[in-house]
């Protein structure tokens, strides 16, 4: 059985990779961010996560 604690890292982990899908659908590079980063993504708080996206994506 999970504890909530894992389930909140998977149900974050969903919503990033669901995320990363939906801006690749909408035509957005996302090789820009390397593997590092997205190692560094998991620490992050969820607001700090989309500010740093936006930032990474911004037109």
């Amino acid at each position: 059985m999970l504890t909530t604690k894992v389930k909140a890292e998977r149900f974050r982990a969903m919503r990033r990779r669901n995320y990363r899908a939906s801006l690749k659908l909408e035509g957005f590079e996302l090789d820009a961010l390397s593997v590092t980063e997205q190692a560094s993504e998991v620490t992050l708080t969820e607001e700090a996560l989309i500010a740093k996206l936006k930032k990474a994506y911004a037109r």
